[in-house]
């Protein structure tokens, strides 16, 4: 029996320009994302019953995400708002639930930074004022380095492999002229290993990026979606799991390095394909070792020969598994709370076929991921054309 999810897609995209630093406040490059969002669907702001985005400031309620803090530049009310984890997949599985419940018809979701970033401190999320994070200088990198160190140890990890892996990431933003990373390249496995160490294995170059910008996706009906102009991708199958609070509990190994896999199990088994079914791979390449860990997850290859899996079979477009290829987390964006969004939007655009010089030919299936071992938690989606 079709997952139920099925009668759910996405019928608008959005994302502003993507960049270092955009000078002007979060609220007005989200609200622009949240426009082209709406103008790609064929809908205005009226049309809008439902809402998923994390209210950036300033006012507003201090009780975050604080979703209905938006309502007040819609200009209307709102039938139902998402706080659980108002982006990405999470969002995205809420509003489908809301919609097939009939709480709501067409629900936006949104969210990014700007005018925050800049001078040599790391991105504020990344070092939580919670207990052991803060106070010891820990941050995002060095939780994901506690499990990616195990990992390598145990399976004797090809570095120059692993390497080609961030190179060729790199490569596919420093290809995309939206990339925050466009015109950078050509990079070699080489370069990766000889950026500086930053929370070892991570070297710079293994590492995503922190930058500015706001994507947004608007989620409605099959039967509303018939009557827009953008051809509907459609929900297939998604799922979240969670272990424990990311960047409070530490991350430990044993218990964390397969988070996700049933949440990932659970989607191909609503959406009835297999991971050889699947055309792109948009997965959270917060690091390198994520982007292995989470192929290892779909079953493609076994826990440990990832590396060498990815290698054999390539990652580009025109390649086995084709993987983030508007250039990911590492060389496209990673626009803070608003990251997860941009994985779908890239999905999106795959399965249109608009996804410039990184499209894989008559791409039907897509896999979007979101977080990670360090994080704690994981969550999947699978979209069709």
């Amino acid at each position: 029996m079709p997952s139920l999810l099925h009668d759910i897609a996405i019928v608008g995209i959005g994302a502003t320009e993507m960049a270092r630093r955009i000078d002007r406040p979060t609220v007005s490059t989200c609200l622009e994302a949240a426009r082209i969002a709406l103008a790609d669907a064929g809908l205005g702001i009226a049309d809008v019953d439902g809402v998923c985005a994390r209210w950036p400031g300033p006012g507003g309620t201090v009780f975050h995400p604080g979703s209905q803090d938006w309502l007040k530049l819609f200009g209307h009310g709102a039938r139902w708002v998402g706080d659980t984890y108002p982006q990405g997949v999470p969002a995205v599985l809420d509003a489908a639930a809301a919609i097939l419940a009939g709480q709501c018809t067409t629900v936006l979701i949104v969210g990014g930074q700007s005018g925050v970033l800049g001078g040599p401190n790391v991105a504020s999320y990344t070092r939580p004022e919670n207990e052991f994070t803060e106070c010891w200088g820990a941050f995002t990198s060095a939780q994901f380095a506690l499990v990616a160190q195990r990992y390598m140890h145990l399976h004797d990890v090809d570095r120059i492999g692993m390497a080609r892996i961030a190179a060729a990431i790199r490569n596919a933003g420093s290809a995309n002229p939206n990339a925050v990373m466009h015109g950078r390249g050509p990079f070699t496995p080489q370069d990766v290993l000889n950026s500086p160490m930053i929370a070892s294995p991570f070297h710079l170059l293994d590492l995503c990026l922190a930058n500015e910008g706001a994507a947004a996706v608007v989620v409605t009906s099959m039967d509303r979606a018939r009557d827009l102009p953008q051809t509907p991708v459609r929900i297939l199958g998604g799922g979240c799991e969670w272990y424990r609070q990311q960047y409070v509990d530490p991350p430990i190994y044993d218990e964390i390095v397969d988070v996700g896999a049933a949440a990932l199990s659970d989607a191909f088994r609503q959406a009835d394909v297999s991971a050889r079914d699947v055309d792109v791979f948009e997965v959270y390449d917060i690091n390198t070792f994520e982007v292995v860990r989470q192929i290892e997850m779909t079953g493609l290859c076994k826990r440990g020969e990832g590396v060498d899996f990815l290698n054999e079979v390539g990652i580009g477009p025109n390649d086995g598994c084709p993987v983030n290829t508007d250039g990911g987390l590492m060389s496209y964006a990673h626009i803070g709370w608003g990251g997860p969004q941009l994985k779908l939007v890239e999905a999106v655009r795959q399965l249109r076929g608009t996804a410039g010089p990184g499209q894989v030919t008559d791409a039907e299936i897509a896999v979007v991921m979101g977080a990670g071992s360090g994080a704690q938690y994981h969550n999947s989606m699978i979209l069709g054309a």
